[in-house]
């Protein structure tokens, strides 16, 4: 298992490096983003990534912290996709709007997870973190997955709306942390829909949908 994770990182990051020195528009079937796609969500408004890494909060939950960053190439702002705890979803199988999702941070295997009970650092909105392993996911990791279309496609625009909470992920772009993460910006939660809270699926390692 931990081959194949290493594996699939210097795959991603190899592909990552190339789409950032030359974009091109997803190619014929990888037009969506699938179950099991290891993916860089790019913050709509700022292009920033989402981002993770092995440094925790110094407040609040004191969880590993969430962040957003400018690099296209930092492998630890990669994301795999999974269904939630009960149905999951198959591996390669397109993701319906308006259904659950969890994001596992690949380099750390942290889940992607807010809770009401603690505030972001900067902002002092809700907080966001990474929580939990391979075998430790709760249902503070589970977000409902909102588009305009009828599957996720990549590149474009949608929502992630926390279930227990009802806030969305979400970031001002404006709130810029110091050291030990000189320069990175602070992800939060947020009670309404806006632009800030928009997200596009854009570099990483994207499976062909399964065939029916």
């Amino acid at each position: 298992v931990k081959m194949a994770a290493t594996a699939l990182l210097f795959l991603i990051g190899f592909a990552a490096f190339a789409s950032a020195a030359e974009r091109e528009p997803p190619g014929k079937g990888f037009e969506f983003v699938t179950c099991g796609s290891a993916i860089k969500l790019a913050h709509a408004p700022t292009e920033f990534r989402l981002h993770s890494h092995k440094v925790q909060y110094g407040t609040g939950s004191k969880q590993q912290s969430v962040t957003m960053i400018s690099s296209l190439d930092d492998v630890n702002s990669l994301w795999q996709v999974y269904g939630d705890h009960e149905a999951g979803c198959t591996r390669g199988a397109k993701l319906r709007c308006g259904r659950t999702v969890r994001l596992q941070h690949v380099s750390t295997t942290a889940w992607l997870h807010s809770h009401s009970n603690h505030q972001s650092p900067l902002s002092g909105n809700q907080e966001v973190s990474a929580l939990g392993d391979n075998d430790h996911s709760d249902m503070g990791d589970l977000w409902k997955l909102e588009c305009d279309s009828t599957y996720w496609e990549r590149e474009q625009p949608v929502r992630f709306k926390h279930v227990q909470t009802n806030m969305y992920l979400h970031a001002t772009g404006q709130h810029q942390y110091g050291q030990p993460i000189q320069g990175q910006r602070e992800v939060c939660a947020f009670s309404r829909s806006n632009a800030l809270n928009t997200w596009r699926a854009m570099d990483g390692l994207f499976l062909k949908p399964v065939e029916k």
